[in-house]
């Protein structure tokens, strides 16, 4: 259960959210989405106060890649119905080929389904997907956890190029900092529903206080 959780994200920063299986990152993640029903709190979009329970008109703003990225995708549709189902709803003026672009994903692809593809291609799709809302802010959960290592540096390199391109607001949910040590701006460690700590990635990982953020620390130099 959470209790007393208070972060804020930043328009062109990467804040990390780490902690271990079960320690309440993914139910922050959904609560940002208006999913999680027994909330108590406020909730800020650009300064502007929302009600925690009725934010579906911040869905547009607010997108979330999931982790098991075979299932997040309709098995029915291949890449281009997936792109353009989406950029025909939220009346973009992007083509699906663009956005294939952004994520760095060859434009032949388009007639593949997701379980032709490999888990960094599903990933990309999955990214592009949420990219052709057009978000301010995108909830990344363990996106990379199951994708190989040499996988993982691309898709943790396209979501920093991402950042900076488009300005946008990263909240990315680990339980690994090896992950994030020399990616994100900040991390918030989570422990048992409680942030314990927070700050800048450099300062907690060369000088954590809290015990169990050290714990972390030394497992992720051991």
């Amino acid at each position: 259960m959470l209790s007393h959780i208070c972060l804020e994200l930043f328009r062109g920063k990467i804040t990390a959210l780490v902690g271990e299986s079960g320690s309440g990152k993914t139910t922050i993640g959904n609560t940002m989405l208006g999913l999680v029903r027994n909330f108590t709190g406020e909730f800020q979009f650009e300064e502007t106060p929302d009600d925690p329970l009725i934010m579906f008109h911040l869905r547009g703003e607010i997108q979330f890649i999931f982790q098991d990225s075979l299932s997040a995708l309709n098995p029915r549709m291949n890449v281009r119905s997936t792109l353009k189902e989406v950029l025909y709803v939220h009346k973009s003026n992007e083509t699906f080929e663009m956005i294939l672009d952004q994520v760095q994903l060859p434009h032949s692809i388009a007639e593949k389904y997701p379980h032709e593809l490999s888990g960094g291609q599903r990933q990309r799709v999955n990214i592009a997907r949420a990219l052709a809302v057009k978000p301010q802010v995108l909830i990344c959960d363990e996106i990379v956890s199951a994708l190989d290592v040499s996988i993982q540096a691309k898709i943790l390199n396209l979501i920093n190029s991402l950042v900076e391109e488009r300005n946008l607001a990263i909240l990315f949910i680990t339980h690994d900092l090896n992950v994030v040590k020399a990616f994100a701006d900040y991390i918030i460690v989570l422990s048992k529903g409680k942030i314990v700590e927070t700050g800048m990635t450099k300062n907690i990982v060369k000088n954590p206080e809290n015990a169990y953020t050290k714990t972390l620390i030394s497992a992720m130099n051991s």
